[in-house]
């Protein structure tokens, strides 16, 4: 071989040796680079959870010190305006708390092993309010009573729900979250989203708060229209009940006779909260119950939204 191809061959063995050393240290560098986001967004992501598990604290803390200041629950509290986009370092923290007993509490419909009718038929007139069917009511007893009697032909009990194509059992005991609806006979996405803003889960019996229910459960509590509740809440923002005596005179006072299980006071609440950190988005809700007895507000459940 000459001298010159020499020379040529050790070129382009010298180039190729530049490139492939050029090639692996770009890698090396995407790879320190990936590894840098990965970790920033790892950093991110930890820093967000603990603004939002600071929220909830300070939902926590705002509940409590209501209960020791103030009679009675309503929408013109602290605890019921909400947090908008609040700057924090690098996030931005907004959430809200919403009463869960100004909603009709789905697991009411028994009464530890025996049906409540009285709440049943609140329930049958809610879901005929929010335009579905009030026969939704059987399915919803049958899904949380702990036998396996149908409750009607409209009701669904394990030979329905095992006789699916993914089969599985009715629950059989009260509801933990609304979101159990989506597993009932009869309630497809539509449905749940219609009734969603007007009940809750709550694992005991609990009474409705008249300050901070919406028009349509009082409506269905005193078996009337929706136009009708809205006329006795005109005024609810304003002058709050005070007591149930006050909502009963007050709704005594426009023909309203029929009155359910009420109340003015709340121990359940729901709480959420949404984090913005860099390119981190997180939201949280928990359900919280308070015991100014005890001087307590504890998350009973937390899980993230989506």
């Amino acid at each position: 071989m000459s001298a010159f191809r020499q020379r040529g061959v050790a070129a382009v063995t010298a180039l190729l040796i530049v490139a492939i050393s050029a090639a692996a240290a770009s890698y090396m560098l995407a790879q320190q680079s990936a590894m840098l986001d990965q970790t920033m967004l790892v950093a991110s992501r930890a820093q967000a959870d603990v603004y939002a598990q600071a929220g909830l604290d300070w939902a926590r803390g705002v509940l409590l010190q209501d209960a020791r200041t103030t009679s009675n629950d309503n929408l013109a509290e602290t605890w019921a305006q909400p947090i908008v986009g609040m700057p924090i370092e690098r996030a931005v923290v907004a959430g809200e708390v919403s009463d869960e007993q100004g909603k009709f509490n789905l697991n009411n419909v028994m009464n530890g092993n025996a049906r409540s009718e009285a709440d049943i038929k609140v329930l049958r007139r809610l879901l005929a309010l929010a335009d579905l069917s009030p026969e939704l009511a059987d399915a919803i007893v049958d899904w949380i009573d702990g036998d396996d009697d149908l409750s009607s032909s409209s009701g669904a009990e394990n030979p329905y729900y095992l006789g699916l194509p993914r089969p599985y059992r009715a629950a059989n005991a009260p509801m933990v979250q609304v979101d159990e609806l989506y597993r009932v006979r009869g309630f497809d996405a539509a449905a749940v989203a219609r009734l969603r803003p007007y009940v809750t889960a709550v694992r005991e019996r609990t009474t409705l708060n008249v300050n901070t229910a919406p028009d349509l459960v009082v409506a269905a509590m005193l078996d009337t229209t929706r136009d009708k509740a809205i006329a006795l809440l005109a005024e609810r923002v304003k002058l709050p009940f005070t007591d149930k005596a006050n909502f009963s005179n007050r709704a005594g006072a426009l023909g309203f006779t029929q009155l359910g299980d009420v109340d003015v006071k709340s121990a359940w609440f729901s709480v959420r909260i949404q984090v913005v950190q860099d390119d981190v988005q997180l939201a949280t809700e928990a359900l919280v119950r308070r015991d100014p007895t005890k001087g307590t507000a504890s998350i009973i459940w937390r899980r993230p939204r989506y």
